[in-house]
């Protein structure tokens, strides 16, 4: 059979079909009459081939795809063919929607009780891969720490360095800028009632117990987090990883332990920092807008705050620590075959570090809410 836009050809159980001319929407009627005057009933495989077609757009390709499914309904196989890259996209879009809307529908036919299940059985897989993490960096972590050597010690100051010297900087300005944000939105508030010099209070102990712990955490989960990721990722990738196990080298000892140690040494210190830069940053506020003097921000501070409020927020650092270089690590490690899986669990070890570290900190102002600290 042979019209203006296909011709079919049937061999032995089989149809070819060869598409021509323009598939485009303005001929959608007479491709869908040419396409119903196919007689594939003694045919159990049809095949639609490019042939001789010169366009396609969304529309012919809709309609091509359309019969192709009357026939799968119909208990025949099809497939497609010899199409060009710019001519398969069309229907390559037109699957994938397809295949969506039957998903949906799939799932909107489930009763309450089957998404229940499945919902139960998705949260039971999540806990069991968490656990499952645990254990990875606990292995990893323990295991590098036996028989420690000069290459771990040299590569821990490095980490210290790249960590936590070379995030000074950005820590310093981000805290600085949002103890001088916390001090002018309070005092906004509190100069109603004329208390501008509880400000100063707030900005301390607030700085003091969370803010600056919390902004020193996030800004490393995203500069060294995702640096200990995508660095340890592209070792797997390039196989350096196995090359140094051949080596007789523990890459747990060698890059796992020294990012781990490195990093619960800089993110106290870089703590510090910003405990420093958004006091600056409130004490500037104050100066300049709220006329209380520099020395008696200082004295404020110094009456307001005891070891208790500063080591609240300090001892909160090495848990963060602790989570940022897991996560890191450990997604760094799962990296195995393309550059797009690099990029995603990059991504994710950035996105569920900071939401360890919020979890945590969330659990840390209960614990020391109920103890009275």
């Amino acid at each position: 059979m042979q019209n203006a836009f296909l011709k079919s050809e049937s061999d032995a159980g089989a149809m070819a079909i060869s598409l021509k001319s323009d598939w485009i929407f303005g001929n959608v009627r007479a491709l869908s009459r040419a396409l119903d005057d196919i007689d594939a009933s003694n045919s159990d495989h049809v095949t639609f081939q490019c042939g001789g077609l010169d366009n396609i757009d969304i529309a012919g390709a809709w309609v091509l795809f359309r019969k192709s499914q009357e026939l799968q309904v119909a208990g025949r196989k099809t497939d497609f063919q010899g199409f060009k890259a710019a001519h398969f996209k069309y229907l390559n879009n037109i699957t994938e929607v397809s295949a969506g809307v039957e998903i949906s529908e799939e799932f909107a036919g489930r009763s309450v009780a089957d998404r229940s299940r499945r919902f139960f059985e998705s949260m039971g897989r999540s806990a069991a891969r968490g656990l499952e993490d645990v254990g990875h960096i606990a292995h990893s972590i323990f295991d590098g720490a036996r028989n420690p050597s000069k290459l771990m010690l040299k590569e821990t100051v490095r980490q210290i360095d790249q960590t936590g010297v070379k995030g000074i900087p950005i820590v310093f300005l981000i805290s600085f800028l949002m103890g001088l944000v916390m001090a002018y939105q309070g005092a906004l508030q509190l100069e109603k009632f004329g208390a501008t010099i509880f400000v100063v209070d707030m900005v301390s102990i607030s700085v003091l117990r969370e803010m600056g712990v919390l902004l020193a955490a996030i800004m490393v989960a995203g500069r060294s987090g995702s640096a200990f990721a995508a660095s340890l990722g592209v070792m797997n990738l390039n196989q350096e990883i196995d090359a140094l196990r051949v080596m007789g080298l523990n890459p747990n000892q060698i890059l796992i332990l020294p990012r781990v140690f490195g990093l619960l040494i800089a993110l106290p210190l870089l703590t510090l920092v910003a405990d420093l830069a958004g006091l600056a940053g409130g004490m500037l506020l104050s100066t300049t807008v709220l006329d209380i003097g520099a020395t008696q921000f200082t004295e404020r501070v110094l009456n307001v705050v005891d070891l208790k409020t500063f080591l609240v927020g300090f001892s909160k650092a090495p848990v963060f620590a602790l989570l940022i270089a897991g996560v890191a690590t450990l997604r760094g490690m799962q990296v195995k075959s393309s550059a797009d899986e690099l990029g995603r669990l990059t991504t994710v070890a950035v996105v569920q570090s900071i939401f360890l570290i919020v979890l945590a900190d969330g659990i840390f102002t209960v614990i020391f809410a109920r103890y009275g600290i």
